[in-house]
Protein backbone atom coordinates (compact mmCIF):
# COMPACT_ATOMS: atom_id res chain seq x y z
CA UNK A 1 0.00 0.00 0.00
CA UNK A 2 2.94 2.28 0.33
CA UNK A 3 6.51 2.93 -0.66
CA UNK A 4 9.56 4.76 0.74
CA UNK A 5 12.34 5.80 -1.63
CA UNK A 6 15.31 5.16 0.62
CA UNK A 7 18.14 5.73 -1.84
CA UNK A 8 17.32 6.12 -5.51
CA UNK A 9 19.44 7.77 -8.15
CA UNK A 10 16.28 8.88 -9.99
CA UNK A 11 15.38 11.19 -7.09
CA UNK A 12 18.53 13.20 -7.74
CA UNK A 13 19.02 12.55 -11.46
CA UNK A 14 15.40 13.09 -12.48
CA UNK A 15 14.97 9.78 -14.30
CA UNK A 16 11.21 9.84 -13.73
CA UNK A 17 8.26 9.21 -16.05
CA UNK A 18 4.68 10.43 -16.01
CA UNK A 19 2.75 7.21 -16.65
CA UNK A 20 -0.91 7.03 -17.64
CA UNK A 21 -2.41 4.00 -15.91
CA UNK A 22 -5.13 1.72 -17.29
CA UNK A 23 -5.99 0.43 -13.80
CA UNK A 24 -5.79 1.78 -10.26
CA UNK A 25 -2.36 1.02 -8.77
CA UNK A 26 -0.96 1.58 -5.30
CA UNK A 27 2.45 3.07 -4.71
CA UNK A 28 5.04 0.31 -4.63
CA UNK A 29 3.54 -1.40 -7.69
CA UNK A 30 5.58 -1.93 -10.84
CA UNK A 31 4.87 -1.02 -14.45
CA UNK A 32 6.46 -1.03 -17.88
CA UNK A 33 6.25 1.62 -20.57
CA UNK A 34 3.86 0.93 -23.43
CA UNK A 35 4.64 4.03 -25.55
CA UNK A 36 3.75 7.71 -25.71
CA UNK A 37 0.18 8.82 -25.03
CA UNK A 38 -1.28 10.54 -28.11
CA UNK A 39 -1.27 14.31 -27.77
CA UNK A 40 0.88 14.26 -24.61
CA UNK A 41 4.52 15.22 -25.10
CA UNK A 42 5.83 13.75 -21.83
CA UNK A 43 3.25 11.17 -20.74
CA UNK A 44 3.79 7.49 -21.50
CA UNK A 45 1.34 4.62 -21.27
CA UNK A 46 1.84 2.33 -18.28
CA UNK A 47 1.49 -1.40 -18.89
CA UNK A 48 1.53 -4.60 -16.87
CA UNK A 49 4.69 -6.60 -17.61
CA UNK A 50 4.17 -9.26 -20.28
CA UNK A 51 7.79 -10.28 -20.94
CA UNK A 52 9.93 -9.68 -17.86
CA UNK A 53 13.02 -11.10 -19.56
CA UNK A 54 13.29 -8.00 -21.80
CA UNK A 55 11.01 -5.26 -20.43
CA UNK A 56 12.31 -2.48 -18.21
CA UNK A 57 10.51 -2.40 -14.87
CA UNK A 58 9.63 0.94 -13.27
CA UNK A 59 8.44 1.68 -9.72
CA UNK A 60 5.15 3.54 -9.16
CA UNK A 61 5.70 6.14 -6.42
CA UNK A 62 3.54 9.25 -6.69
CA UNK A 63 3.34 11.89 -3.96
CA UNK A 64 0.83 10.48 -1.46
CA UNK A 65 -1.68 13.29 -1.26
CA UNK A 66 -4.82 12.21 0.54
CA UNK A 67 -7.76 14.60 0.49
CA UNK A 68 -10.39 14.54 3.20
CA UNK A 69 -7.72 13.76 5.77
CA UNK A 70 -10.26 13.13 8.52
CA UNK A 71 -11.55 10.08 6.62
CA UNK A 72 -8.36 8.73 5.08
CA UNK A 73 -4.69 8.21 5.87
CA UNK A 74 -1.59 7.79 3.74
CA UNK A 75 -2.23 4.05 3.37
CA UNK A 76 -5.49 4.84 1.53
CA UNK A 77 -3.67 6.57 -1.34
CA UNK A 78 -4.20 5.03 -4.80
CA UNK A 79 -2.98 6.13 -8.23
CA UNK A 80 -6.19 6.32 -10.27
CA UNK A 81 -6.64 4.82 -13.73
CA UNK A 82 -6.78 7.42 -16.49
CA UNK A 83 -4.57 9.87 -14.59
CA UNK A 84 -0.78 10.21 -14.78
CA UNK A 85 1.22 8.65 -11.94
CA UNK A 86 4.91 9.06 -11.15
CA UNK A 87 7.15 6.13 -12.11
CA UNK A 88 10.87 5.82 -11.37
CA UNK A 89 13.48 4.09 -13.51
CA UNK A 90 15.57 1.83 -11.29
CA UNK A 91 19.36 1.98 -11.14
CA UNK A 92 21.58 -0.80 -9.78
CA UNK A 93 22.17 -0.03 -6.10
CA UNK A 94 18.85 1.76 -5.49
CA UNK A 95 17.21 0.83 -2.20
CA UNK A 96 13.45 0.97 -1.71
CA UNK A 97 11.00 -0.07 1.00
CA UNK A 98 7.50 -1.29 0.11
CA UNK A 99 4.74 -2.66 2.27
CA UNK A 100 4.46 -6.45 2.05
CA UNK A 101 1.01 -6.35 0.43
CA UNK A 102 2.83 -5.16 -2.71
CA UNK A 103 4.77 -8.46 -2.87
CA UNK A 104 3.46 -11.75 -4.22
CA UNK A 105 4.54 -14.35 -1.65
CA UNK A 106 6.62 -13.85 1.48
CA UNK A 107 9.89 -11.96 1.21
CA UNK A 108 12.86 -13.33 3.17
CA UNK A 109 16.08 -11.51 4.08
CA UNK A 110 18.93 -12.38 1.66
CA UNK A 111 16.51 -13.80 -0.91
CA UNK A 112 15.12 -11.98 -3.94
CA UNK A 113 12.28 -10.07 -5.58
CA UNK A 114 11.61 -10.34 -9.32
CA UNK A 115 8.80 -9.19 -11.62
CA UNK A 116 6.24 -11.65 -12.90
CA UNK A 117 4.46 -11.57 -16.25
CA UNK A 118 0.92 -10.24 -15.85
CA UNK A 119 1.44 -8.79 -12.37
CA UNK A 120 2.02 -5.30 -10.97
CA UNK A 121 3.67 -6.81 -7.88
CA UNK A 122 7.18 -8.11 -7.34
CA UNK A 123 7.39 -11.81 -6.53
CA UNK A 124 9.44 -13.25 -3.67
CA UNK A 125 11.82 -16.00 -4.83
CA UNK A 126 14.57 -18.01 -3.13
CA UNK A 127 17.05 -17.76 -6.01
CA UNK A 128 17.64 -16.01 -9.32
CA UNK A 129 17.19 -19.03 -11.57
CA UNK A 130 14.67 -17.23 -13.82
CA UNK A 131 15.41 -14.94 -16.73
CA UNK A 132 13.91 -11.67 -15.44
CA UNK A 133 15.75 -8.53 -16.51
CA UNK A 134 15.10 -6.96 -13.07
CA UNK A 135 16.10 -8.45 -9.72
CA UNK A 136 16.41 -7.11 -6.17
CA UNK A 137 17.96 -8.48 -2.97
CA UNK A 138 15.84 -8.38 0.19
CA UNK A 139 17.91 -6.42 2.72
CA UNK A 140 15.62 -6.51 5.73
CA UNK A 141 12.09 -6.81 7.05
CA UNK A 142 10.83 -3.54 8.59
CA UNK A 143 7.67 -1.61 9.39
CA UNK A 144 6.39 1.22 7.18
CA UNK A 145 3.49 3.36 8.43
CA UNK A 146 2.75 0.59 10.95
CA UNK A 147 2.57 -2.11 8.25
CA UNK A 148 4.99 -5.03 7.63
CA UNK A 149 7.39 -4.02 4.87
CA UNK A 150 10.43 -5.14 2.90
CA UNK A 151 13.53 -3.09 2.16
CA UNK A 152 15.31 -4.18 -1.01
CA UNK A 153 18.34 -3.28 -3.14
CA UNK A 154 18.29 -3.38 -6.94
CA UNK A 155 20.80 -5.90 -8.31
CA UNK A 156 19.95 -5.64 -11.99
CA UNK A 157 17.54 -3.65 -14.09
Amino acid sequence: MSVRLDKMQAIYGGNIESVLLNVDLENGAITTIGGLVDGKREVVQGATPVNVSIEEILLIASPEIVYEAEKHNILDFVNKAGKPARAYHYTVGDTVTITDDMIDGTSVKNQYLVPENGSAKLKAVADLSGDARFAALVLEKVMLYGEPATRYKVLKH
